[in-house]
């Protein structure tokens, strides 16, 4: 599990189509030579395999001949070969680059989304919870849909605030379109009070968090929370 940011890369759209053209015309063009190739043996051979005494004075430049177009289907076949593994080099690496893009998107996304859900206001519970709900999907928005309006009320007793923050998100794995992460968070509370001169002491807590993240309409979501003992 790798802990911390990723930079994000861009593609140019379409690169990668055409370069798994590029492969395939490649590949085409180095079975056709191979075939040639082939041919050309073939029939080396043959003029080999008929050369005697009553061959004609011109027999030995047409095996030349022959020899040569060999050499040359060879060339170019080992000229195509090395370049489709050229370009699959170039699709392995620009598929391994977008791979570590979306893991970025995947973690930036979830450190903002852990550092919002722990971070409440007693003044604003409505816009608490309906900026949780917009960052969840699956069973985790219907069960925190359930019960926002007992989380509502809880918040606007409780009089205090809290700042949510991440300090660090790793991947743990993957299954079809959800990502498991790993999260390690605080919640910096600062308590009510009535008596304006007295500053309560914040009380901070920490928190491991393990959260899946599964793309809806090809934007990140909160599908599960939970915490880690």
């Amino acid at each position: 599990m790798v802990f911390g940011r990723f930079r994000r890369h861009t593609e140019r759209p379409g690169g990668l189509e055409e370069l798994r053209d590029q492969v395939q015309r490649a590949r085409a063009a180095a079975d056709r030579a191979a075939a040639a190739a082939r041919a050309a043996e073939d029939e080396a051979e043959t003029e080999r395999g008929g050369d005697g005494a009553s061959a004609p004075p011109e027999a030995p430049t047409g095996r030349r001949s022959a020899r040569y177009r060999v050499v040359i289907a060879a060339a170019a076949v080992a000229c195509l070969g090395a370049g489709a593994l050229a370009v699959q080099t170039t699709l392995d690496h620009q598929s391994a680059r977008r791979s570590v893009a979306a893991d970025a998107r995947v973690l930036a996304f979830t450190e903002e989304a852990v550092a919002r859900l722990l971070s409440t206001d007693t003044d604003n519970a409505e816009a608490y919870v309906e900026q949780v709900l917009a960052d969840s999907t699956g069973d985790w928005r219907s069960e925190f849909e359930q019960r926002k309006t007992a989380t509502i009320e809880t918040m606007r007793q409780a009089g205090n605030r809290t700042a949510g923050r991440t300090l660090e998100a790793g991947i743990e794995g993957r299954e079809n379109d959800t990502t498991t992460v790993l999260v390690s968070a605080t919640a910096q509370t600062c308590p009510a009070t009535t008596d304006p001169a007295v500053a309560p002491q914040p009380q901070v807590q920490q928190y491991q968090i393990r959260v899946g993240v599964t793309m809806v309409d090809d934007q990140p979501k909160l599908s599960s929370v939970g915490f880690v003992q």
